[in-house]
């Protein structure tokens, strides 16, 4: 019995899907690990999009669409950071992320991510209380633990962007 699908897939969907992820997965790590996002991994996310628009390319009118939600989530994120919601790096993460998606796909990323962000805030909330002493006095359990309630964004964001990536009509383009 062979399992998966019969057709080859093109190189470029590898090297646009890890351009795609990894400053993605690195975003995520160092959130989690320092709870900054470095303006370093936010810009590869932003450069990555326009250094593989070549293998991607759908026209002007789309690449204005792309622009477009990178412009709405920019100001989103910079009013979201304005009233303390969110991190500056979580923000300029969001923003570079989005460049990638068109208007089809933002609604899902915004979904998928908060639905992220959820699971991720419950699960500190939750486990403050019966997390295991010697975990909440390391130093990572200090700062998701015991600090003023700060919480990795990054990987929300990262999980959201990486859910909507494989239906994303760049993703299909890409294939075709």
């Amino acid at each position: 019995m062979k399992v998966g699908f019969n057709r080859k897939v093109p190189m470029s969907v590898f090297i646009v899907t890890l351009i795609f992820a990894v400053p993605l997965l690195v975003a995520a790590y160092t959130d989690f690990d320092a709870m900054t996002i470095p303006n370093k991994v936010s810009l590869a996310m932003f450069a990555g999009f326009f250094l593989t628009l070549p293998l991607h390319w759908q026209g002007l009118p789309q690449l204005g669409e792309h622009l477009a939600v990178f412009g709405l989530f920019f100001l989103a994120g910079f009013a979201l950071f304005a009233f303390g919601w969110i991190g500056g790096g979580d923000a300029k993460l969001m923003a570079a992320i989005s460049v990638w998606f068109g208007w089809g796909d933002a609604p899902s990323f915004i979904i998928y991510t908060t639905l992220f962000g959820a699971a991720l805030g419950l699960f500190l909330l939750l486990s403050r209380n019966v997390t295991p002493v010697r975990l909440r006095t390391s130093a990572i359990g200090m700062k998701l633990f015991q600090g003023d309630g700060d919480m990795p964004y990054g990987l929300a964001l990262a999980a959201g962007a990486l859910c909507v990536w494989p239906g994303s009509r760049l993703f299909t383009v890409l294939l075709a």
